[in-house]
């Protein structure tokens, strides 16, 4: 018997927050009900959730858990990081039909009816005992309160295109934003819809990315965020990118002096002050907030100095430090590195030479968004892979070379250089040489993370000079 009224949305919510703070195993304690729980199970705590508490039980049913009051429960794992809490993985609305999505229009389909209303439910996982796995947040989620509908929208209809003409056997989640087209368990091929270049496609699903869902974990902790949809008049993703463009590349040639000046940024000597004036020119109204669509597209933002005589960048591109133990037991297709190279807005920044700091020095170059081809990501792929086996190889073992330095010493890794590769590379990425790390092997070494290189950065930046 369920202790809540399932046709009644507050009560269903109402009901709902009395998870907070519980684990896994009092919820078990709390049921009426004896079942064998298998610990293996990867889907445990949604299992344990629906079944126990919300008394829903296991159906191939196509409408939404609560079907009286169209709530979808989608319950989300959490991990810690270097930035705190963060929502884990991609998240599944729904199995993708072949047969049937050709058929479909957006606000009728069976995706949309899905991610109308969500009651999301995180818990954070204990890799110790599974049952001790906590409860820390419940939310109402509704698409109709939800700006960013039009980049769902548009991504499933990217999607269904692909499956109309032909094309479901090439589908992959790098192939939209927001709403990707994820596997779905094995690599079982399923019949599509339009057989011109293949019978048969890998079985997927409907899926938020991780970004997309992660926003939503860090606006429900109070973090601030500021809509640019509505102020840049955007109607889908294109026009975002190109609105966001145009902003900054109207001004490009202009110092960031005069650029401060106009745009009235009060700036000091921090690192930050270029980046505070970046953020005004884009549209934020306050140089402290995040702009909700670029965390939930996963676009990050990088700003280069670049040499103004040959575009040459002056230091490679970094990205957050990481933790080789955890490296060495990613797949490629959940790794944290992924996500970082999917949407990269560049913006560079011109001054004569490096150490140049003088605002009136420095000047806006053309900016430009990168998401890599598909030869640039087997090629990040494949370097990538080849960086998790130098680490599980013990190449991060160092050796110390004596120089004049005040420490008497360098250390060198026997990592891949970044002369060895074409587009990525692993170097130090610690705040000194007491911020260190260590591999599985217990070698110790400075914190490492990924860069892009130098001159790969470079191509693009001419690349992108050469567009009309």
């Amino acid at each position: 018997m369920i202790k809540y009224d399932d046709s009644s949305e507050k009560s269903i919510v109402t009901y709902a927050k009395k998870l907070i703070g519980k684990s896994l195993q009092e919820i078990l304690d709390l049921s009426s009900t004896t079942r064998t729980i298998n610990l293996k199970n990867k889907g445990l705590a949604g299992l344990i959730i629906e079944k126990e508490w919300f008394g829903i039980e296991q159906n191939s049913s196509q409408l939404p858990d609560f079907d009286k009051v169209g709530i979808e429960l989608k319950i989300i794992p959490l991990k810690k990081t270097k930035n705190g809490i963060v929502v884990k993985e991609r998240t599944k609305i729904c199995s993708m039909n072949y047969m049937t999505l050709h058929d479909e229009k957006w606000e009728e389909s069976h995706t949309k009816e899905k991610l109308n209303k969500i009651l999301f439910v995180y818990y954070f996982p204990d890799s110790s005992d599974i049952l001790k796995s906590k409860i820390l947040k419940i939310d109402l989620w509704k698409l109709s309160e939800e700006a960013g509908e039009l980049f769902l929208k548009d991504d499933w209809h990217f999607i269904q295109n692909k499956v109309i003409t032909g094309y479901a056997h090439e589908l992959s989640g790098r192939d939209t934003d927001s709403l990707e087209a994820s596997p779905a368990g094995t690599k079982k091929q399923v019949p599509q819809f339009n057989t011109i270049y293949a019978d048969t496609a890998q079985k997927r699903a409907f899926s938020l990315k991780q970004p997309f869902t992660n926003q939503r974990w860090k606006e429900i902790n109070q973090v601030k965020f500021e809509s640019i949809i509505e102020t840049l008049n955007i109607t889908s993703l294109d026009s975002f990118e190109q609105a966001i463009l145009e902003k900054i590349n109207l001004l490009q040639g202009k110092s960031i002096l005069e650029l401060s000046e106009v745009f009235d940024v009060k700036i000091g000597q921090s690192k930050s002050r270029v980046a505070a004036v970046m953020k005004k020119i884009i549209g934020f109204k306050s140089v402290r907030s995040k702009i909700k669509e670029f965390e939930q597209l996963g676009i990050e933002i990088k700003m280069i100095n670049v040499r103004k005589k040959d575009c040459r960048p002056m230091e490679a591109i970094s990205f957050p430090a990481m933790k080789l133990e955890e490296f060495v037991l990613e797949e490629w297709e959940e790794s944290t590195f992924l996500p970082m190279i999917s949407k990269i807005l560049f913006i560079p920044i011109y001054k004569a030479y490096k150490d140049i700091k003088d605002l009136d020095k420095l000047y806006l170059g053309k900016a430009f968004f990168w998401t890599p081809s598909n030869s640039e990501f087997d090629i990040i792929k494949q370097e990538w892979l080849n960086y998790q086996r130098e680490v599980n190889n013990g190449k991060c073992r160092v050796t110390k070379i004596a120089n004049k330095t005040k420490r008497g010493y360098k250390e060198v890794s026997e990592l891949s250089k970044e002369s060895a590769t074409q587009i990525i590379h692993i170097r130090p990425h610690g705040r000194n040489s007491n911020d260190r790390d260590k591999d599985g092997l217990g070698n110790s070494i400075i914190k490492q993370s990924f860069w892009l290189n130098t001159k790969f950065i470079q191509q693009l930046i001419i690349k992108n000079l050469l567009k009309r």
